[in-house]
């Protein structure tokens, strides 16, 4: 039993000497359940964090780095909170985060050196680094700076929040981070279902931490609260793994009910780095396709050594951006690690393969050749253009340079490419865009061998035209654009002229583009000579170009097209496994029996696999409707009791509000409980001295609603009595164990339950 009484009154004392005042400081205690709290509030801010760091290689770093910020500033926030204002908080904390980038540019430079200098270059710059730097990025002050900060003042903002009694505020910073850290990320990063479980749980331990006394602000510093009998205390024990229960369940529903649901959905997201683009290379000036003719007629110079356990091709550069004249890289490349982004599609069949390279004084430009699709590299200062597979040196030539390279090498053979369909997208026009001033001959050519067909069929008519028809000469002056090639073709059926690996190329890119199909250059180098012990010597002969026409679902598809003669030996092996030069496409895209079956039955299984994930998004969409129906329902039934109708009927709604709560507290009103006696319960679970007054005016307000005719019932009073009924029940939530708290709004038994006093009902429901 709780006894009111009013404070004991001040003792009058003489007057005292005066004395000179002394200046405490503001001490803000820190409220009860601060450990579970500050363990949400750190998972909250590392939900973005958490979301960001696998777009980065290696990812480790970026995960310790970002959660110890999360952990140091929700701390500190907390801890200097209990003594300061909040924004001397914050500006008390802002030294830290500052000595953590310093501290970065010392033990990870970016790309200016100094530690003063680099930590600027980072504060200003930070952002444009990241979108200017392929994906996975590497982790150095540069790249690190921006989420550094941004989760300090997250956690400091979401530490605040929460002192400050505002728990769904507290959430809000977290949130924004990891909606940032997802569209930093765009599609280069796995979905962040983790994070948004990370999220959830730290939702529920903010939410469910118990209110101390005083801090449901319904308290009054002029009357005291006597307890004559000490209520049982809730079990700890009980409490911690009922919410340790409840974070488990809501992080695993998001983190495997997350894709469940969204199993159909084939949205990509957009990617920042888009909109804004790297500097050019000013190497783009020079075109290694001019140096193959002089290297086509001097055979015998060195340029590479290659050691690795089997032959290899290498991959130097692409070039897609067509000016009539000459073949250009179509931009510029980024700042990479040493790990590059996936491959997307990735290579049919691809092995991984690795090999040492040791480049020759010789070899011109900053070019660096890879094995197949790069995914390892390294050279010092890398850069790289993802939509071409280049690597370069940001540091100048690559001549001289010795380094290590792993790459995705395709297997063509038993690719079926006949199925495959044109891309599909306002991308891939730039493949397919030839300026002004084209020969005649290349729609002619066109016109009579690759106007009908499949996709593939075309580009391989192309390929089968030029190696037919033509013939291969390293005496060939150089050039490549529209005058060489006019005077290079001849109409099918006739005899056209020789050429190089140069020639050959560009032409086979024109045609392919005249006949819709997009196109573009590539120059490598073929294997070398072996020396021994796995060592290769690769000479100026083995460099080559071939052309590529890009397929939905396959990527870029490599054709040679060089004619017989010394150019061939240098091709190296078709990417079709052919062993003849007429038709190597035909024995690679058609493949065997065992290819045609599966891509017949891989219809199949992928409807099957789609109804299969249409069946999980339904079912979880439909679980998802059924939990959110029982609160939407109590909730829009709470706002039309007590907010629509006439005065009385919006006190007895409050009352039936205030019945509902006192039944889910489980504390049954005996049956002949008259309204003074629920008003007594009412007080008894809630004994707060502001309630009390609330609640007196809500039980004359209901007897007269119930039995005076609705005298003196206004709308000023309706209100008040809503008020009360709120207060009530929020009291009654955080005072509750926190399985009520967490269930209060999903527990579907008041729907059920007899709506008790109503206007047509008589006077039976107020007993």
């Amino acid at each position: 039993m709780a006894t009111v009484t009013a404070p004991a009154p001040e003792q009058t004392a003489p007057n005292p000497a005066p004395a000179t005042p002394t200046r405490r400081p503001r001490v803000f205690p820190p409220p009860p359940g601060t450990l579970p709290a500050a363990t949400g509030l750190v998972l909250t801010t590392y939900a973005g964090g958490a979301a960001l760091a696998p777009s980065y290689a290696p990812s480790a770093p970026v995960h310790t780095v970002l959660a110890a910020t999360a952990v140091v500033s929700v701390t500190l926030a907390l801890l200097l909170r209990t003594r300061y204002s909040a924004l001397r908080t914050v500006l008390t904390g802002v030294p830290l985060p500052l000595a953590a980038v310093l501290l970065g540019a010392a033990r990870l430079p970016g790309e200016e050196s100094g530690v003063l200098r680099g930590a600027g270059e980072a504060l200003l710059n930070s952002g444009a680094r990241i979108l200017t730097t392929t994906a996975p990025v590497p982790p150095n002050v540069d790249t690190l700076t921006l989420p550094l900060l941004a989760t300090w003042l997250a956690g400091t903002a979401a530490a605040l929040a929460w002192r400050d009694e505002r728990r769904v505020l507290a959430l809000l910073p977290g949130l924004l981070l990891l909606v940032g850290a997802v569209v930093l990320n765009g599609p280069v990063a796995p979905p962040g279902f983790t994070s948004i479980g990370l999220l959830g749980a730290a939702a529920v331990l903010i939410m469910s931490v118990r209110s101390g006394p005083g801090t449901d602000g319904v308290g009054s510093p002029a009357l005291g609260i006597q307890v004559d009998e000490r209520p049982v205390a809730p079990s700890r024990v009980r409490d911690a793994v009922v919410t340790g229960t409840v974070c488990v369940l809501t992080a695993a529903t998001a983190v495997f009910g997350g894709p469940m649901l969204l199993a159909g959905w084939s949205a990509e997201p957009a990617d920042p780095r888009a909109a804004l683009a790297p500097p050019m290379d000013s190497q783009q000036a020079l075109n290694p396709l001019s140096y193959l003719p002089g290297w086509a007629a001097r055979p015998d110079g060195h340029l590479l050594t290659v050691e690795s356990e089997a032959p290899v091709e290498l991959r130097w550069v692409a070039l897609a951006d067509f000016t009539g004249t000459t073949w250009l890289p179509e931009s510029g490349y980024r700042n990479a690690g040493r790990t590059l982004p996936e491959p997307v599609p990735p290579p049919p069949g691809a092995e991984t393969v690795t090999a040492r390279i040791t480049v020759g004084d010789d070899l011109p430009g900053s070019w660096a050749p890879v094995v197949g699709v790069p995914r390892r590299v390294g050279v010092d200062a890398p850069g790289y253009d993802a939509l071409t597979g280049t690597v370069v040196n940001l540091d100048g030539g690559v001549a001289g340079h010795s380094y290590e390279v792993s790459g995705e090498v395709a297997d063509w053979s038993g690719v079926d490419a006949s199925r495959a369909a044109p891309p599909v997208g306002d991308v891939y026009e730039l493949y397919r865009d030839l300026p002004p001033g084209a020969p005649p001959i290349l729609d002619e050519v066109v016109s009579e061998i690759a106007s009908e067909g499949g996709y593939h069929h075309r580009a391989r008519a192309i390929a089968d035209y030029l190696r037919d028809s033509h013939s291969f000469d390293p005496t060939t002056p150089g050039g490549h654009g529209y005058a060489h090639v006019d005077a290079l073709l001849a109409a099918p059926g006739g005899r056209g002229g020789a050429g190089t690996s140069e020639q050959f190329a560009s032409a086979f890119a024109m045609l392919a583009r005249a006949a819709g199909l997009p196109s573009r250059v590539a120059v490598g180098f073929a294997p070398g000579t072996e020396r021994g012990d796995g060592e290769y010597e690769v000479r100026t002969g083995d460099a080559y170009a071939w052309g590529e026409v890009y397929f939905d679902g396959l990527g870029w598809v490599p054709f040679h097209v060089t004619p017989g003669g010394e150019d061939e030996r240098s091709a190296g092996p078709d990417p079709e496994g052919g062993e003849s030069s007429d038709g190597p496409e035909a024995e690679e895209f058609e493949g065997s029996s065992g290819g045609q079956d599966q891509g017949e039955a891989a219809p199949g299984r992928e409807g099957g696999d789609r109804r299969g994930a249409v069946w999980a998004a339904v079912s979880a969409g439909a679980l998802l409707a059924v939990l959110l129906l029982v609160p939407a329902s109590r909730l829009t039934r709470r706002a039309l009791r007590l907010g629509t109708g006439p005065p009385t009927d919006r006190v007895l709604g409050a009352w039936r509000e205030l019945r509902d709560g006192i039944r889910m507290s489980t504390a049954e009103p005996p049956a002949g409980h008259t309204v003074t006696d629920t008003v007594a319960l009412a007080r008894d679970l809630v004994p707060s001295p502001a309630l009390a007054p609330g609640l007196d005016r809500l039980a004359s307000a209901v007897n007269s609603a119930g039995f005076g005719g609705g005298i003196g019932v206004d709308a000023e009073v309706a209100a008040g009595a809503a008020r009360t009924v709120r207060d009530h029940q929020r009291a009654l939530r955080k005072g509750g164990p926190r399985l009520r708290r967490l269930a209060w709004w999903f527990d579907p038994r008041p729907l059920l339950w007899r709506d008790g006093p109503g206007t047509g009902r008589g006077r039976r429901g107020l007993r």
